[in-house]
Formats: structure tokens, C-alpha cells, sequence
């Protein structure tokens, strides 16, 4: 990859960094807290850590911080330290990291109100064992100090000409499009067992996940080209065969599990017996009897819809 490659990718991206301390609540646990009971040496073992807060109460900070990270996953690709985002992705993310640095703001200034009183609680949790938690215990203003979010959006440039400086970016940069694939293949793996497998038929709601892949894959697609544009199209043309309405079922459902297969890149990835029971036609809708016993009896003959037999690639199958 030569320098004017290099700078039209990173021309394209705005790389994110996401800045989260969240307090854990704990401390190290140290020999004099077990009462002198009788301990392997420091060669040997080590002592682990003991809580000194409600786990509870911090869960809401782990969980915001998680709710930024996915955020940064759903539209970009993770690149050096943080997430390279395409520029025309970037305003809506803002909007979500706003939203997150307020909710964080909000849960640390109730966290922080009633900290004194949890701690109470907690102390008294601990029971015969609140002395050892009573003397690591930190004052609220100390947490304060630990409890923080932020994020930073910026440009990255080449460091001019020089080859010792431009060769550690151009590594990285050369390795965006197979990070992208690997982040992908996770993601089409998760959305089969999450949606698709050992399913006959899926609902609409089993598309979206794909289609946040194909507008992550598309979005991206200019890190990689070569090695992404035929996961793109591929992914709009099992799309393009879904009616568009009702259940999604036989050969349609077929073609979608291969494009999950392909990005997810996994032998095996469906067993023989789930593929001819996906293949298998739907059961015939129950006729309702008619209400009226004034009306004569109407019958209603559904045909089944023949079932198109495509062959799918070996690798799917154990």
C-alpha cells in the first residue's frame, strides 16, 4: 500500500477514541485481612481482592460504557486503539456519544447522592467480615475521582515521507480490511445462532442484523475493495430474493445461511439434517369450518408450493 493509497483510506475515516474509568469497588486483599491464618508464600500463590461496594450499584456504569463500545462497533472497525469510523457515520455516532456522556453523567450524581447510605447497607452485607471492608472503604469524593466518560474524535495523516515513520501506519492501515472481515464473520456468526439456527422459517425481524452488516460492510468497503466489494454484493443479492412480505422460508432462507456462512468463513457451519429440514416445505394452513349453517360448505384446497433443491457449498456441513 504507497503513501497516496494510505492517505485516500485515511482520508475517508475519523478515528474515535472512547476515554471510560469506571471505579470496580474493590481492593487488593492483603494477609492481616484473614486473621492470621496460615498462607503459601508470594512464590507460590497470591492473594486475589475483596469488594468494598456493592457490585450492584456500578453495573450501570459498565453498562453505558458497553452501550458506547457497541455503538463504535456497529459503524466502525477497531484501528489503533479506537474505532476508525467512515466520515459520513460519524454526526449520528456523535449523537449516541452525547446521549452516553449524559446518562453517565446523570448515573455518576446518583451513584455519588447515595453512596454514603449504600455503603452503610453494604458494611452491614458483610456482616462478620465489615471490619475488613470498613478499613479499605474510600470517601465519595475520592470515587468521584474515578468514576469518568468521555470520547475524542480525530484525524489521522501519514507522518510525511519518511519510510521509517510511514511503515508502522501503512501496516495498520493494510490490515483494516482484514480486521473488518474478522469483526464481520463474529457478527454473522452470532446473528446465525442468535436467528437462523434450527430455524425453518424466520421472520423479517431475523433481516436486520444482516442488513447492519451489508451497511457496515458497505460503508467500510473502501479499506478493501479487493477483498470486500464481492462480500457486499453478495450479501445484496441474497437480500434481493426476500419477498416482500411474510416469512422467509426455503431456498430464500437457504441463500441467506450461505451469505452468514461465507462472511462467517466456517467449515461445518450447518449440519446436513438442518439443511433438509430447512428445505422442508412449510405445514399446510388449517381450514376454519364455516360459522353459518345456513351456507353450504366451502372448501378451500391451499397447494403446496413446490420447494426449489439447491445444493449448498460442502463446507457447511459436519
Amino acid at each position: 500500500m504507497n503513501n497516496t493509497t494510505i492517505s485516500k483510506v485515511l482520508q475517508g475515516l475519523v478515528l474515535v477514541h472512547l476515554s471510560f474509568s469506571v471505579w470496580s469497588g474493590k481492593k487488593k486483599l492483603r494477609p492481616e485481612d484473614l486473621k492470621g491464618a496460615n498462607l503459601p508464600p508470594d512464590k507460590l500463590a497470591s492473594l486475589g481482592s475483596k469488594r468494598i461496594f456493592d457490585p450492584d450499584a456500578l453495573k450501570v456504569f459498565a453498562t453505558l460504557k458497553r452501550q458506547a463500545e457497541r455503538a463504535c462497533e456497529e459503524v466502525g472497525v477497531r484501528f489503533l486503539g479506537g474505532y476508525a469510523i467512515p466520515e459520513e457515520k460519524l454526526a449520528p455516532l456523535m449523537e449516541k456519544m452525547e446521549q452516553v456522556e449524559q446518562s453517565f453523567a446523570t448515573a455518576k450524581t446518583n451513584f455519588l447522592s447515595a453512596y454514603d447510605d449504600n455503603l452503610k447497607d453494604w458494611l452491614a452485607e458483610a456482616g462478620e467480615w465489615s471490619e475488613i471492608v470498613a478499613r479499605a472503604v474510600e470517601p465519595a469524593n475520592r470515587v468521584a475521582e474515578r468514576l469518568s466518560c468521555g470520547f475524542t474524535a480525530f484525524k489521522v495523516e501519514a507522518p510525511g515521507v519518511t519510510a521509517s515513520a510511514v511503515q508502522p501506519l501503512e501496516r495498520q492501515v493494510g490490515g483494516l480490511a482484514d480486521q473488518l472481515i474478522h469483526e464481520i464473520g463474529a457478527l454473522a456468526k452470532s446473528t446465525w445462532e442468535e436467528s437462523y439456527r434450527g430455524r425453518t422459517s424466520v421472520t423479517r425481524k431475523a433481516l436486520r442484523p444482516l442488513k447492519a452488516i451489508l451497511d457496515k460492510l458497505s460503508s467500510l468497503s473502501f479499506v478493501g475493495p479487493d477483498k470486500i466489494s464481492g462480500l457486499v454484493a453478495n450479501v445484496h443479492a441474497a437480500l434481493a430474493t426476500v419477498p416482500r412480505s411474510g416469512p422467509v422460508t426455503g431456498a430464500t432462507l437457504m441463500g441467506l445461511v450461505g451469505v452468514l456462512c461465507e462472511l462467517s468463513d466456517i467449515a461445518g457451519f450447518i449440519t446436513t439434517e438442518e439443511r433438509e429440514e430447512m428445505l422442508q416445505p412449510l405445514p399446510e394452513p388449517e381450514v376454519e369450518p364455516a360459522l353459518s349453517a345456513h351456507l353450504p360448505p366451502k372448501t378451500v384446497t391451499i397447494m403446496p408450493q413446490p420447494v426449489q433443491q439447491i445444493e449448498a457449498p460442502a463446507v457447511w456441513f459436519w
